[in-house]
C-alpha cells in the first residue's frame, strides 16, 4: 500500500512536521465522520495510509483526549479490531446565540453531543447590547459551571442576526437588533478574559445551516447544495454548495431577505431600503398584512378561511417565489429549505411558492425543484455556533496536542 506520509513529505515542499499535522486532521475526521465506530485498519483503508502510520496518529489522538478506544471486537479473520470514537466529555466547544427575543448557550463535545444548554426569553432589542450581553455572560458562566472538572473548552462562537466584519469581532449591520458597530467581546470580559478560545462572532443563519448539514443528512440532497431560508423577526438565508457555505468576499453573502420584491408602494425595511423581502415575508410584515396579533392567531384565521389572512399568505408566496427564483437561476440550486415561521405557515405557502418557482426558474421543466421544510428548532443556531467553534480544532488537532491540550 502507498504510504501517503512518505509521498506527501517528498512533494510540494512538505516537511515531516506539516505532513504529521495534516494526517492527524485526516485521521480525526475519518473517525468523527464515520456513521459508527471504526478501527485503525478501517481508517488506514479509507485514507490510503499504512496501518503503522495510522496507529501512531491514533495513539497521539487518544493521548490528546480527542479519541477513545472501545472494547476489541472480533472479526472474521485476523486480530480483533479496537473501535475508535470521539472521546466523550473532555474537549468541548461553547456556542451562543443572541436573537431579538432569546439568548441561548450550548456546550457540545467532539462527537457533537450536547453536554449542557440553557435558553432564556429576553427582549433583546429593548435591553440593548450591554444588558443583553451581560445576560448572555451570566447564562454562559452558569452553563460552564455545570460541566465536569475534566471538561476543556477549545473554542467559542457567538451567533447574531447581523453582518459581521471579516475579523469576526465587530457587528457591521444588525437591522433587527440595532447593534451596528458593537464589539461583543468587549462586553464579555468576565467570560473570555484569560481564555484562549479563539472567540468569534458569526451570522446566525450561517450557524443554523451548519447544523442542518451535520445533523440532517437525510434532508440534504444534491451533494449538499441548497439555500436555507428561515423566518424569525425578519428573513435570513444561507447558501451551501457541495457542502461548503457560500460566504462571499466579506462573509456577507446570502442576504435574501434584503432582495427587493416590491418596486412601488413597499414598506420601509430596517436596513434603510424599501420593498425588501423581509418587509413582506418577515413575521412582522405578515402579521400586519393579515391583521393578526400573533402567529397563533394567524394560523387560526387561516384554518378558519379568513380571506384577508389567505390573501396575505398568497402575497408572501409570490414574493418568496420572486426572490428565490432569482437566486436559483443565479446559483443553479435545486433545493430550498424553509425554517422558522415559514415552516409553521408552510401549508399555505408551499403551493403558491412552488407554482411561482416553476414559472420563474428557467430550467424547472427539465430538473425538479425540491422545497423542504425543516421544522422550527430554537436550538439550531446555538448548536451551529458550537459546531463552528469546533471546526478549527478538528481541522488542526496537532496544534492542540503540541500545546498539551
Amino acid at each position: 500500500m502507498l504510504d501517503v506520509e512518505k509521498d506527501r513529505a517528498g512533494s510540494g515542499g512538505s516537511t515531516p512536521s506539516s505532513v504529521r499535522i495534516s494526517n492527524l486532521a485526516l485521521t480525526l475526521r475519518a473517525v468523527l465522520e464515520a456513521p459508527h465506530p471504526v478501527s485503525r485498519a478501517d481508517v488506514a483503508s479509507k485514507l490510503g495510509l499504512t496501518r503503522s502510520t495510522v496507529s501512531r496518529l491514533v495513539d497521539e489522538l487518544v493521548a490528546g483526549h480527542f479519541l477513545m478506544e472501545g472494547v476489541p471486537v472480533s472479526g472474521l479473520r485476523g486480530r480483533p479490531g479496537v473501535p475508535l470514537s470521539a472521546a466523550p466529555n473532555g474537549l468541548m466547544s461553547l456556542g451562543m446565540e443572541v436573537n431579538a427575543d432569546r439568548i441561548a448557550t450550548m456546550v457540545v463535545d467532539l462527537s457533537g453531543a450536547v453536554v449542557a444548554t440553557q435558553t432564556e426569553r429576553v427582549d433583546v432589542v429593548g435591553a440593548g447590547p450591554a444588558d443583553a450581553l451581560a445576560i448572555l455572560q451570566d447564562q454562559a458562566l452558569a452553563v460552564l459551571g455545570r460541566l465536569t472538572e475534566d471538561a476543556r473548552i477549545m473554542g467559542a462562537r457567538l451567533a447574531l442576526p447581523a453582518l459581521i466584519d471579516r475579523t469576526g469581532t465587530t457587528v457591521v449591520r444588525a437591522p433587527n437588533l440595532g447593534w451596528d458597530g458593537v464589539q461583543p467581546a468587549a462586553h464579555l470580559t468576565g467570560l473570555l478574559e484569560n481564555r484562549d478560545w479563539g472567540f468569534r462572532v458569526s451570522n446566525d443563519v450561517d450557524c443554523s445551516a451548519l447544523t442542518l448539514l451535520r445533523d440532517s443528512p437525510a434532508l440534504v440532497l444534491d451533494r449538499g447544495s441548497f439555500i436555507y431560508v428561515t423566518g424569525e423577526v425578519g428573513i435570513g438565508s444561507s447558501v451551501v454548495i457541495d457542502g461548503q457555505q457560500l460566504t462571499g468576499r466579506h462573509g456577507w453573502a446570502s442576504e435574501l431577505g434584503h432582495v427587493c420584491v416590491v418596486s412601488e408602494g413597499g414598506r420601509a425595511c430596517g436596513c434603510g431600503a424599501v420593498g425588501c423581502l423581509e418587509t413582506v415575508a418577515g413575521l412582522k410584515g405578515i402579521l400586519e398584512a393579515a391583521g393578526a396579533r400573533s402567529i397563533e392567531d394567524l394560523v387560526a384565521a387561516l384554518n378558519g378561511g379568513d380571506e384577508r389572512a389567505l390573501r396575505s399568505l398568497a402575497e408572501v408566496s409570490s414574493a418568496l417565489g420572486r426572490a428565490l427564483g432569482a437566486a436559483l437561476n443565479l446559483l443553479d440550486l435545486q433545493q430550498v429549505m424553509l425554517g422558522g415561521h415559514l415552516d409553521t405557515l408552510a401549508e399555505w405557502l408551499l403551493p403558491g411558492l412552488r407554482s411561482e418557482l416553476e414559472v420563474r426558474v428557467m430550467w424547472s421543466p427539465y430538473e425538479g425543484i425540491d422545497v423542504t421544510t425543516v421544522g422550527h428548532d430554537p436550538t439550531r443556531t446555538a448548536l451551529g455556533a458550537a459546531y463552528a467553534a469546533l471546526a478549527p480544532v478538528i481541522s488542526n488537532p496537532g496544534k492542540w496536542i503540541d500545546r498539551g491540550a
